[in-house]
């Protein structure tokens, strides 16, 4: 197995999204497209979207190699 710059891309944004849904920092929590999201429909929900689309980009950046 061995994975190309699209999946360590896919890892690092899934791992950037991760650490922003857990640790809350001012530079993700405050910025533009999460601010509207969670306006829209709050901040629990946002938190499961974007944690929700984190372990889908982990699941393609690991299982796609095995196509």
């Amino acid at each position: 197995m061995q994975l190309d710059l699209l999946n360590i891309l896919l890892l690092l944004v899934a791992a950037y999204y991760l650490v922003g849904v857990t640790l809350k920092p001012a530079f993700f929590w405050e910025r533009g497209r999460i601010l509207r999201t969670r306006n829209i429909i709050g901040d629990q929900k946002t938190l499961i979207l974007y944690t929700v689309l984190a372990f889908i980009m982990i699941a393609v950046a690991l299982f796609s190699p095995f196509r």
